[in-house]
């Protein structure tokens, strides 16, 4: 419990102030006030270096209100209709996309009893840097202050937050400590970057170019693949922001940098494989070594992409070997 990148936090509870509690522990102080009826109420956390993601679902009718935020940044997705209002003002708007809470007024919530929602959140300094990063040295990094307001492109950023979920709570036993830390900073850096795209909604400006870079990226992705390898790092090495190496990538490749990134790892691991002694190695420790954590996940892909599961093209190195000797 408390460690970060860990599932601190798996809790099932009826009663509305223990689910509250865990959830304004890690994102913001709230109230939670049932509106009859009991609950079956869920809270799951997960604890990444400098930010956390929260799935709250409360099995039953509340009204959630929410202070003003003041310098934390804390994003709501609800996963179902959720009727939302801002300060003194009587209207309500219903969201099924993603929003921010207001860091001036409090903010009104009626989430759906049972899809849930997922919550991100994090400073305003962490999230002044990663804007700067993502959108390029041009744009403002000042977080206005003000009302709540919604998330245009949530859908990136609630596929980033399922898939941080999904992956973090199936990992396989026995990684290597210093592996998982640097797995767990690359999974907000990716949640942190969907959130900052989320919310922005100016196009991409400044430098054309990019798509003369994706070459010099790809002779830096073979040599700079490990786990803690993100999209912003790979921005930074040719010069680029995040936006514009999306745009860049997509052009040139027809894939996102994420995807590029998966599949550099996965060739890098079939040639790792394909060469070395399984009496020396193992699959995992390849894996590792090439940036890959989810072992499951990567005997799917590797299959799907060479054909073989990667312990028959490790094992292929001995048979050679005896093959040769005759």
């Amino acid at each position: 419990m408390g460690t970060t990148g860990a599932l601190d936090c798996l809790v099932t509870s009826s009663t509305h102030s223990v689910l509250r509690d865990e959830v304004a522990a890690r994102t913001t102080p709230h109230e939670v006030t049932p509106l009859g009826g009991p609950l079956d109420g869920r809270v799951g956390v997960l604890s990444l270096p400098e930010s956390r993601l929260v799935f709250v679902r409360y099995g039953g009718d509340v009204i959630v209100e929410a202070p003003a935020t003041g310098s934390r940044i804390v994003a709501t997705i609800p996963l179902g209709p959720m009727d939302v209002s801002v300060g003194a003002n009587p209207n309500t708007q219903t969201f099924q996309s993603g929003f921010l809470l207001s860091r001036t007024e409090s903010t009104l919530m009626h989430p759906d009893p049972w899809a849930g929602s997922l919550v991100v959140a994090s400073e305003e300094a962490r999230l002044a840097v990663h804007r700067r990063v993502v959108l390029g040295p041009e744009v403002d990094t000042h977080i206005e202050h003000g009302h709540m307001r919604g998330l245009g492109q949530s859908t990136l950023l609630e596929n980033a937050c399922r898939h941080a979920w999904t992956v973090t709570s199936t990992l396989p036993s026995g990684i290597p400590h210093e592996t998982l830390t640097d797995f767990f900073a690359a999974i907000e850096d990716h949640i942190l970057t969907a959130l900052v795209l989320a919310w922005t909604h100016e196009e991409v400006h400044g430098d054309t170019s990019g798509d003369s870079r994706v070459d010099l990226l790809l002779d830096w992705l073979r040599e700079n693949h490990g786990v803690r390898v993100t999209v912003t790092d790979m921005a930074a090495a040719v010069g680029l922001s995040v936006r514009q190496l999306q745009a860049s990538v997509q052009r040139t490749l027809g894939l996102s940098p994420s995807a590029l990134l998966r599949d550099v790892r996965l060739v890098a691991a079939h040639h790792a494989l394909r060469d070395s002694d399984p009496h020396a190695t193992t699959v995992a420790a390849i894996a590792h070594e090439n940036g890959i954590v989810h072992l499951g996940r990567f005997s799917t892909s590797y299959r799907s992409r060479f054909g073989e599961s990667p312990s028959i093209t490790l094992h292929r190195h001995k048979n050679q070997n005896r093959h040769g000797a005759h």
